[in-house]
């Protein structure tokens, strides 16, 4: 047996033992270091104490990583949201409010502008605006990644069919339908991000659809609006004017390539170029077919999970712009409304009767307008 402080390995190489570090300063001395080592050598190792306050533990650097044979088990420390591990990989995803209600990572997050005081130089307010709005936008970009995390947690591939064969809910079809839509723009405002810095919110006004879902802020929103407004209020009356001309029968079908393109620009899917040259979108009916198509599945959807009284009423605001009504200037009662009876008018004996209903009703100037 060796006597010699200092250092001293285990017999199971797992920790290095430092007899002489956090001990009172009487047994710092060399006699005292060896009657203390004397009297832990003579004891049986069954009755030594695991773990001794006087004894500092360090895991070596060779050893492999065991659990102690003895004492309680290791408690798992509470998960904290501040901790850089915690937000790096969550425990648990983040699961929507509701089977109707995507989560609120999908929409943008709210954007707190800083008041301009008397006192505050134009410097100073310019600074404090830029970095408002830097914080938005990384806000903004953090929720799209959240939202392809927990795209892969709760819902299956798309093509795929759930656990149990379940068909999906609303909230998950919203979040992949907006997660992919995020993605996609995702590398392009990122460059404009990166060159353009504080002054992003003056470029994006220019090209308002190359800007996430998640990063829109609110005077893009309303700049949309109101663009997407007015080609449906022009849309509207060149339809009138060709049902004049035409007869109601001609210019109402639900099939036809004119009502094709009402559509297409009634919900803003098509270049509004195409409204400037007087034409058509050579892909408005495949694009329309599959906006309505997706339109009935949504009504399909909150039919099944318990009508639109269980829909936020910041998602009622969405439903209702995503079927072509004018939201502006509206009180979200006045759109809940409108939103029921939409639901309930689209349903049909089968999908195809649902989608020809859904046709017709973007064609009705009242309800959307």
């Amino acid at each position: 047996m060796s006597l010699t402080p200092g250092l001293r390995f285990s017999r199971g190489a797992q920790y290095v033992l430092l007899p002489n570090v956090a001990v009172p300063y009487p047994a710092r001395l060399p006699c005292a270091n060896l009657r203390r080592q004397l009297t832990l050598s003579s004891r049986p190792r069954a009755q030594r104490p695991h773990g001794s306050p006087k004894t500092v533990l360090r895991r070596a650097s060779t050893a492999p990583e065991t659990k102690p044979a003895h004492g309680p088990p290791a408690v798992s420390a509470p998960f904290d949201p501040k901790s850089p591990g915690s937000l790096s990989r969550p425990r648990d995803p983040i699961p929507p409010s509701s089977t109707l209600n995507p989560p609120a990572t999908t929409r943008p997050p709210p954007l707190d502008l800083p008041a301009r005081g008397p006192d505050v130089s134009q410097f100073g307010y310019l600074f404090r605006l830029g970095k408002a709005y830097m914080q938005f936008y990384k806000a903004g970009l953090k929720a799209i990644f959240t939202n392809r995390r927990l795209l892969r947690s709760v819902a299956p591939p798309s093509g795929t069919a759930s656990e149990g064969g379940a068909l999906p809910t609303r909230a998950e079809v919203l979040l992949r339908t907006r997660t992919r839509h995020d993605i996609s723009r995702l590398p392009t405002f990122g460059v404009l991000l990166l060159v353009c810095g504080e002054f992003t919110p003056l470029v994006v006004i220019a090209f308002p659809r190359l800007t996430p879902l998640t990063c829109r802020i609110p005077k893009q929103v309303d700049a949309l609006r109101r663009s997407t407004a007015a080609r449906r209020e022009a849309s509207f009356r060149q339809l009138a004017h060709l049902r004049a001309a035409r007869g109601e029968k001609g210019a109402g079908a639900a099939h036809g390539k004119l009502v094709a393109g009402h559509i297409a620009r009634s919900l803003g899917l098509t270049s509004g170029w195409w409204d400037k040259a007087g034409l058509d979108s050579p892909f408005a009916s495949s694009v329309v077919e599959g906006a309505v198509a997706f339109l009935a599945r949504d009504d399909a959807l909150i039919r099944s999970g318990g009508g639109v009284g269980g829909i936020e009423d910041a998602e009622v605001v969405l439903a209702c712009e995503d079927r072509g009504m004018d939201v502006r200037e509206k009180e979200v009662g006045e759109l809940r409304s409108r939103l029921e009876k939409w639901v309930r008018e689209t349903e049909g004996s089968d999908e195809e009767d649902s989608k020809d209903k859904v046709k017709r009703l973007l064609l009705n100037h009242e309800l959307l307008m």
